[in-house]
């Protein structure tokens, strides 16, 4: 499995584990692209914004370690994290597409109590099964825009949402994340402007 070590969009050097986008995002909705794991053809049925992190996947290179990445969680390689990382973003592409993978974050999160985990994701069902057994150092952030939004509000999730403008971003008056720092750690739920329409130091999902 590759990890990817990212010192350029967040405050300290942070590892990503990432997933191919659209193929391991189930409950994907507004953002949904898939891109073929071979030709590289996109495949765009998002509803409002194009997924973000499926920009990378025109590269052959980068889908080849993504599509591994894939291969070898489905084939119950264990997730193994770099021996020097202190943070990891789960999956700033991809995201959890089954209970069995989200349990077994789960568990690499609690066998590394010294790195900080964090993930946004749209697969509201696998968190809500494992509500009381979030490890402390995994901070899980719903990202608005999914099947299942609606249980956002009813489980008081941390959520994130995606404004295309500044002035809907304003009128929300939530917070606004430029490089991860809000969606690492606590419980306050911000705002991201839309990646394809603003350029800024920081990616979002």
């Amino acid at each position: 499995m590759k990890f990817v070590l990212n010192k350029k969009y967040y405050p300290q050097p942070t590892y990503e584990f990432n997933l191919p986008v659209g193929h391991t995002c189930p409950f994907a909705k507004e953002c949904k692209v898939k891109v073929d794991r071979y030709s590289g053809k996109f495949e765009s049925t998002g509803t409002r914004f194009r997924c973000y992190a499926s920009s990378s996947e025109r590269f052959p290179a980068v889908r080849k370690h993504r599509w591994s990445n894939l291969d070898d969680v489905l084939n119950d390689k264990p997730i193994v994290v770099p021996e020097d990382a202190t943070h990891v973003r789960i999956h700033a592409s991809g995201d959890f597409f089954s209970q069995i993978y989200f349990d077994q974050w789960l568990e690499v999160a609690r066998v590394n109590p010294t790195v900080q985990f964090w993930a946004f994701t749209k697969s509201l069902m696998y968190w809500i099964a494992r509500l009381n057994n979030i490890p402390s150092n995994l901070n899980l952030t719903a990202s608005y825009g999914g099947l299942e939004d609606y249980l956002i509000e009813e489980y008081s999730l941390k959520y994130a949402k995606v404004f295309t403008t500044k002035e809907e971003f304003i009128d929300s008056g939530l917070p606004l994340d430029t490089d991860d720092s809000l969606a690492m750690k606590g419980d306050v739920s911000f705002a991201l402007l839309d990646n394809h329409k603003f350029k800024k130091k920081g990616v979002s999902k």
